[in-house]
């Protein structure tokens, strides 16, 4: 059967990324799973693993090798990790997460320390930039979130030269764009799926947007390119939202 793994550590951090993966598994009809990395001769989490009935693997060894390599199996179909190990404000992903995200070719939930994720996904963010890689990319998942009945708000951010010039006085004309939008990136019905769009900064505001709709969970498309200049949404989405961000790789 599938599976969601979790990759924790013995700490507060450990509870919101199996609440996450929990969620996910409820999302892939998977099972839940705990792969835990000895660096350093912390303590295991195994308590706390259990009391989520996730079998836990513990390994030895640097923790980024031993985490692709156990989310690297067959039977894994995403993997749920935390964003870094530090509480209080915006910080930027931590190393291990960084390495991560950009060697697996595989769903990853990056999970805020502060996060307080529910069990069950109700509604999903998901940003689309208009491109077809990103539509692609992210098919499959709206497709499950569909299946389980799931609102999807989808937002579209323009940049000044995107923004269709009828947008501020022809609401026919805007209806219409929207619905010719949807129809060309979401290949699932729409009755539970809603486009929000917005002028301005994408990272700003999907986590606003995030917050202003008690989304569960940002989904995102990413060429997995963190070289510099690059993944700017990302990086700003990882770095602000207090809700985990699920990554799909466009490749």
């Amino acid at each position: 059967m599938s599976t969601v793994l979790a990759a924790i550590e013995a700490d507060a951090c450990a509870q919101p990324i199996l609440t996450t993966a929990t969620a996910l598994a409820n999302l892939f009809h998977a099972t839940v799973a705990a792969v835990h990395a000895h660096e350093n001769g912390a303590g295991s989490p195994r308590e706390l693993a259990r009391a989520f009935r996730a079998p836990l693997c513990e390994v030895c060894g640097p923790a980024v090798e031993q985490i692709v390599a156990a989310a690297g199996q067959p039977e894994v179909v995403a993997l749920a990790i935390g964003a870094r190990g530090v509480h209080g404000g915006p910080q930027p992903a931590g190393r291990t997460a960084l390495e991560i995200i950009t060697r697996l070719p595989k769903p990853v939930a990056v999970v805020p320390p502060h996060a307080q994720p529910r069990q069950k996904i109700t509604r999903l963010l998901v940003p689309l930039d208009g491109t077809r890689e990103s539509s692609q990319a992210l098919e499959d998942t709206i497709k499950l979130a569909h299946r389980r009945q799931l609102e999807i708000i989808v937002l579209h951010v323009h940049s000044p030269a995107t923004v269709p010039a009828f947008a501020d006085h022809e609401p026919h004309a805007t209806a219409a764009w929207d619905r010719e939008f949807l129809s060309r990136h979401i290949a699932t019905p729409h009755d539970r799926v809603s486009l929000q769009r917005r002028l301005g900064a994408p990272g700003e505001d999907i986590v606003a947007l995030a917050r202003e709709n008690a989304a569960d969970l940002i989904v995102l498309a990413w060429s997995q390119d963190l070289s510099p200049g690059r993944a700017r949404v990302v990086s700003r989405t990882l770095a602000h939202s207090n809700v985990p961000v699920l990554l799909i790789p466009t490749t």
